[in-house]
């Protein structure tokens, strides 16, 4: 026997799934801005895009507004501080991450001249080894994260369409 509900739930899944929210595309206006769409690459692993931006502005809030020279210099009374806050994805591994790319994101500024001097270094390479390049630079981003990030800034990538 049918269950009524069981199939209302079933069409309510697959429309659901249909309709699945693409992140946009924009490319940032400063180094903060790069950080801030990394950062939200970094949480979306495992979530899908909506639950990120359902709490994206209490993310923000914690994490300084994404200011990656902050951020770097978090201290682990810090790190604890955030992952007692309900307004973020309390996964202590991604906000160590989050931290840790700052460091990194800054350290290619400064070897770079901007982070976009940076992204322009391999700008020419296929998008299969910007999308590597960007993954093995930053923690929890796999080739996903790293699609969702090249994506969101502007760059050639794949439409996200394809990827789900």
């Amino acid at each position: 026997m049918i269950n009524n509900r069981n199939v209302y739930l079933s069409k309510i899944y697959k429309i659901n799934m249909a309709q699945k929210i693409i992140p946009p595309q924009e490319k940032p206006v400063d180094e903060k801005g790069y950080f801030e769409i990394l950062s939200k690459a970094v949480f979306n692993a495992g979530f899908s895009y909506q639950v990120v931006r359902t709490k994206w502005e209490g993310i923000k809030e914690v994490f300084n507004d994404f200011d990656p020279e902050i951020l770097s210099n978090w201290t682990n009374d810090e790190i604890f501080d955030a992952l007692e806050s309900p307004k973020i994805i309390r996964n202590g591994k991604k906000v160590k991450a989050i931290v840790s790319n700052a460091k990194v994101f800054l350290e290619l500024i400064e070897k770079n001249g901007s982070f976009e001097n940076y992204l322009e270094s391999f700008r020419n390479k296929c998008y299969e080894d910007k999308q590597q390049i960007i993954a093995k630079q930053f923690k929890w981003l796999g080739p996903t994260g790293a699609h969702f990030f090249l994506w969101s800034i502007g760059e050639d990538a794949p439409p996200c369409e394809a990827l789900m």
